[in-house]
């Protein structure tokens, strides 16, 4: 390996992508494909994704220490000759120098930790709070036998549980402010917190070392592998960022690790830890827990293989009963005993922000916005304080609702709503305010660094809303579909010409050679969360999945429709396709093994788009014939039944549900797209009308915010699914009809492709600033 030196951290992270580049081709130069597949293979726990492949070699950002060591633990897993060997440990000495150097190159990134800041450098005095608060009060809930303690909001944000001493769980509607009539209080103990399913998870009062899961609707219990699985009373419950692990720890300290579907329990353990376990937290990827006890102590720990991955992050005297990690694992805010704040890196345990000044009395509680922008405080003289995470400061009034000591605080997923709980016994529910319109910045550029995608956009903001436009991304011929990569740097796109274009999302430029054979249908374009894209080819009646890092197939073609494939979907869970044939049919597949799941005939020709609903019990498909089909797949998998939904007055060419289910919406050549409720089936109102020619394609934002529909007419129009308006003016740039439209992951990006050959990048306004109806562009 390259010695360490002091240079810039680009410079570093640049020697240290050379040097994994350098390790890769000695040990035989395995691909990506084949990384991935030894690392879920390996037994020893480690994930790796193509992705993540592709920025470590690439030196496009410094990954996570724990994915760095696994990165090399595989590479070298292999020898001189390419052949497999044993995965080397955890704690193997051959991977301490690149500890060392990951270290070091995060100090370069992160800066020197609070209090090592050159006294020249003055810290700058609070700025003055807004005059408004970001949150209102919405409903005063009372009824609890004591105060409460625990707090949890389901996926949807519907509901609300809360705990309270005295044994009891109250369920509460968020949008009436009342209690759910049946199953509206359960005698159990906190914590609480809801599944990724929905579904409610207690502590069992009869058994307090048993975990309760109660059905989503609320009315039984069920068995879980949770139930007595701990030797004293569990006291901490979370999940990891994706849903797909769970930990329990209980009163003495030992924690358990549980896959979430099935409760299966993950082979680590943590029952030496140095004290008791007060709060709890996964990393970003799942792979290390963030544990803080009762000495005051933060430790990091791997989830699979249960070691510490350093020791105890000092840096300020932690109060251990007051402690919350941001939703995505990143970041670690902390209380201290003096009444201040501290927000660390999980990953270097380096402060983030200027300790905020410390506050009168104790903090009670701490919770994370979704977004990771607002820190909500709970402080015991009964005020909840709204902190900036960027800079410690005030982000408002407190709110100064309750008379005793705030013991929780949680937002809800989409961060609309926060609910506080204290010793009072009540749980104050306040609801998000409409956020000003900023103005928009004057005589801005577009920034020449490197970044995000959406730091990237956000930097081609233009004075008085005027698009910025740069260059538009030209091709020989028109384009159809277009699609972004799991973690947003890639485009692809199908032309005409049945290929597939590869395009990074920032430049422009090439990201990887093109699909050019077999040739390639231009209306089946489908990212995987994996990495793996699944197109359709131009002969027969097959999807095939491939890889584009290495531009080779993924998997066996998957064949069964009588004629060519014209629409395609993944299930919420990734684990089941669904293809529309124009032999008029829907087929379902797994795409673990490509093997047949069911089969949906339409009883008409050309099945033009498919769409699962998010909780993956409806699959809804498009039809030529201009109607549009919603299929049952809670029951068997081959049937001739289906809800049929007709008000369109031609050919329905794209179908899509909103994230939280609530909303499908269909685009059809009449012009029309019309917003359904899946719930009746029943249409939300009128159509909405503006493109006046066929619309080709729509998308959803991720947070459900804005519908955007591109057609015939080359515009671009945005739409407020809540109310069915038209957001601002349409969008035009296109020479001819806009075939596809895609959103960034992130939600700050749209793509569109049209008949004129071009892909344009669209910026729209971040969640906090969606208020206003300015569009820029960076096409």
């Amino acid at each position: 390996m390259t010695p360490q030196s002091t240079g810039t951290f680009d410079e570093e992270l640049a020697a240290l992508a050379a040097d994994l580049r350098r390790l890769r081709i000695v040990r035989g130069k395995p691909s990506y494909r084949e990384l991935v597949a030894r690392a879920e293979g390996s037994r020893a726990g480690i994930q790796l994704s193509m992705a993540t492949l592709s920025d470590a070699f690439n030196g496009k950002r410094l990954v996570r220490i724990d994915t760095l060591m696994a990165l090399v633990r595989i590479l070298r897993s292999y020898d001189e000759f390419g052949g497999e060997v044993p995965v080397p440990g955890h704690n193997a000495p051959e991977l301490a120098p690149w500890r060392r150097r990951w270290q070091a190159i995060a100090a370069l990134q992160s800066g020197p930790p609070a209090g090592e800041r050159p006294a020249s450098v003055a810290t700058p005095a609070p700025a003055p709070a807004p005059a408004v608060s970001a949150y209102a009060l919405r409903f005063r809930l009372v009824g609890h036998p004591g105060p409460v303690r625990h707090l949890a909001f389901p996926a949807d944000g519907r509901q609300l549980a809360a705990a309270a001493d005295g044994d009891a769980v109250l369920l509460w509607n968020t949008a009436t402010g009342l209690p759910y009539k049946y199953r509206g209080r359960i005698d159990d103990l906190g914590p609480v917190a809801f599944a990724p399913d929905d579904s409610l998870m207690t502590v069992n009062n009869a058994n307090t070392r048993s975990v309760s899961l109660w059905d989503p609707v609320l009315r039984t219990r069920r068995k879980t592998a949770l139930e007595r699985s701990h030797h004293e009373g569990i006291a901490r419950l979370a999940h990891s960022p994706d849903g797909r692990l769970l930990v329990s720890v209980d009163t003495a300290g030992s924690a358990r690790v549980w896959y979430a579907a099935g409760h299966v329990r993950v082979p680590s353990a943590f029952d030496d830890l140095p004290g008791r376990v007060t709060a709890v937290g996964f990393t970003s990827d799942g792979q290390v827990l963030a544990l803080v006890d009762d000495g005051g102590g933060v430790r990091l720990w791997e989830v699979f293989g249960a070691q510490p991955l350093s020791a105890p992050l000092a840096g300020q005297p932690v109060d251990p009963d007051t402690a919350a990690f941001s939703a995505d694992g990143r970041v670690l805010a902390t209380a201290g005993r003096d009444g201040s704040l501290l927000l660390r890196d999980t990953a270097t345990g380096l402060p983030l922000a200027p300790r905020p000044a410390p506050r009168s009395g104790r903090i009670g509680a701490l919770a994370f916005s979704p977004d990771g922008l607002l820190l909500a405080v709970a402080a015991d003289d009964g005020a909840v304080h709204l902190v900036d995470t960027a800079d410690g400061r005030p982000a408002g009034p407190a709110l100064t609702g309750h008379r005793q000591p705030v013991h929780a605080v949680a937002f809800s997923p989409d961060g609309a709503l926060l609910a506080t709980g204290s010793h009072d016994t009540t749980v104050l529910l306040y609801e998000r305010r409409a956020a000003p319109v900023p103005a928009p910045a004057v005589d801005s550029a577009p920034d020449s660094g490197t970044g995000a995608v959406a730091a990237r956009a956000l930097a081609v903001l233009a004075g008085a809303g005027r698009p910025v436009a740069l260059p538009p991304l030209a091709s020989d011929g028109p384009l159809v579909r277009v699609a972004f990569s799991p973690d947003g740097g890639t485009l692809a796109v199908t032309t005409r010409s049945q290929q597939v274009l590869f395009r990074d999302t920032l430049t422009g430029r090439p990201a990887c050679e093109p699909i050019t054979g077999p040739p390639v249908l231009p209306f089946g374009l489908l990212y995987a969360p994996d990495g793996r894209l699944f197109v359709t080819p131009a002969a027969g009646s097959a999807v095939i999945p491939w890889d584009p890092g290495t531009a080779r197939p993924a998997g066996e073609p998957l064949t069964g429709h009588s004629g060519p494939v014209m629409g395609l979907a993944l299930s919420a869970d990734a684990r089941l396709l669904a293809t529309a044939g124009a032999d008029g049919t829907l087929r379902l597949w797994e795409t673990a093994n490509g093997k047949p799941d069911g089969r949906f005939p339409g009883h008409a020709v050309d099945a033009s788009g498919v769409a699962f609903s998010p909780d993956g019990r409806r699959l809804v498909g498009a039809y030529r014939d201009g109607t549009v089909r919603v299929w049952d797949l809670s029951g068997p998998r081959d049937l001739t039944h289906s809800q049929v939904l007709h008000g369109h007055g031609g050919p329905v060419w794209s179908v899509a549900f909103s994230p939280d289910g609530r909303v499908l919406a269909t685009a059809c050549r009449d012009g029309a797209v019309r917003l359904w409720d899946p719930r009746t089936n029943k249409p939300f109102g009128d159509p909405l009308t503006g493109h006046g020619e066929s619309v080709n394609d729509l998308v959803f934002t991720p947070d459900g915010g804005f519908l955007a529909t591109v057609g015939a007419d080359g515009a671009l129009r945005l739409w407020d699914p809540a109310s069915g308006r038209p957001v601002g003016e349409p969008v035009t740039g296109h020479s001819g009809s806009v075939s596809g439209v895609a959103c960034s992951p992130d939600g700050s990006l749209l793509a569109t492709v049209g008949e004129d050959g071009t892909l344009r990048r669209w910026v729209i306004a971040p969640p906090t600033c969606r208020a206003s109806t300015r569009w820029w562009a960076c096409s």
